[in-house]
C-alpha cells in the first residue's frame, strides 16, 4: 500500500506520489497526479560504472525511435559492453524499458542515453509532450518544483508563454542517483495547466552523469 507521508500534495493542485515500490507508476494513470517516483538508490558499482563511461563515451551519447523490442535491448547492451560493471548500467536502462512497455505500451518512443558533464536545461521549464521517464546514474537527478511554488515573469511583447522564474532552493526536490520518475506532460489529457515543472541535474566540477530519458512518442 502507498505511504501517504509520502505524498507531497498541495490542496487543489496537481499530485508528486513517491514510494520505493515500482508500484506506484501504476498511480500516473489517476488524473491528478502529475508524477510518479520509484525511489531505487543505485549501489556504489553503479554509480562509479557510469562515472567511468561518461569519460570515455561519445558526447552525443546513444538516441533512438522505434519500438522497444530486442534488438534495441542489444544495442543498449552493446553500448555499455566495454566499461566495467557496464552490465549494471545495462540492467538499470533494460529495467526502465519494460517498466515503460508495461505500464503504457507504447508503439513508438524517444530513448536518449546522454554522458552529460553539465546541466543540459538549467532553466525549469515545463514538461512538452505526453509522458516522460526520467532517471539519472553517477549522481543526483532532475529537478522538479510543484505547481504551488511557482512563479511566472509578466509576459514581455509578442510572447506566448511566460517564463518561469527560478524558484527558492527550498522548494525544489531533487531526485537522487538511481531514481526512476515518470512525468505529464503538457500533452497529457487535460494536464496542459499541470504539467510536470522540471530542470536538469546540477553538476559540480569534475562531474559526470548519465542522464536516460524515455519519451512515449505513440
Amino acid at each position: 500500500m502507498f505511504d501517504t507521508s509520502q505524498t507531497i500534495e498541495s490542496l487543489h493542485g496537481p499530485k508528486y506520489l513517491i514510494d520505493d515500490v515500482a508500484g506506484v507508476f501504476s498511480n500516473i494513470y489517476d488524473p491528478y497526479t502529475a508524477l510518479t517516483c520509484y525511489c531505487a538508490p543505485s549501489s556504489w558499482a553503479t554509480t562509479q560504472a557510469a562515472q567511468s563511461y561518461v569519460k570515455k563515451a561519445n558526447e552525443a551519447g546513444f538516441q533512438y525511435q522505434g519500438p522497444i523490442n530486442e534488438a534495441l535491448l542489444e544495442e543498449v547492451e552493446r553500448l555499455f559492453k566495454s566499461t566495467s560493471h557496464g552490465d549494471l548500467l545495462y540492467q538499470h536502462v533494460a529495467l526502465m524499458l519494460d517498466m515503460f512497455q508495461a505500464l503504457v505500451e507504447p508503439n513508438e518512443i524517444g530513448l536518449r542515453v546522454l554522458p552529460c558533464f553539465y546541466s543540459l536545461s538549467p532553466a525549469f521549464h515545463e514538461q512538452k509532450g505526453i509522458l516522460k521517464m526520467v532517471s539519472t546514474l553517477g549522481g543526483s537527478g532532475e529537478r522538479w518544483v510543484e505547481k504551488q511554488f511557482i512563479k511566472y515573469a509578466p509576459l514581455e511583447k509578442n510572447q506566448i508563454s511566460p517564463t518561469i522564474l527560478q524558484p527558492n532552493e527550498q522548494d525544489v526536490n531533487t531526485l537522487c542517483d538511481g531514481d526512476i520518475a515518470l512525468f505529464k506532460g503538457k500533452d497529457w489529457l487535460e494536464q496542459e495547466h499541470n504539467a510536470v515543472i522540471t530542470a536538469s541535474p546540477i553538476f559540480s566540477e569534475h562531474c559526470t552523469k548519465i542522464c536516460i530519458y524515455i519519451d512515449y512518442l505513440g
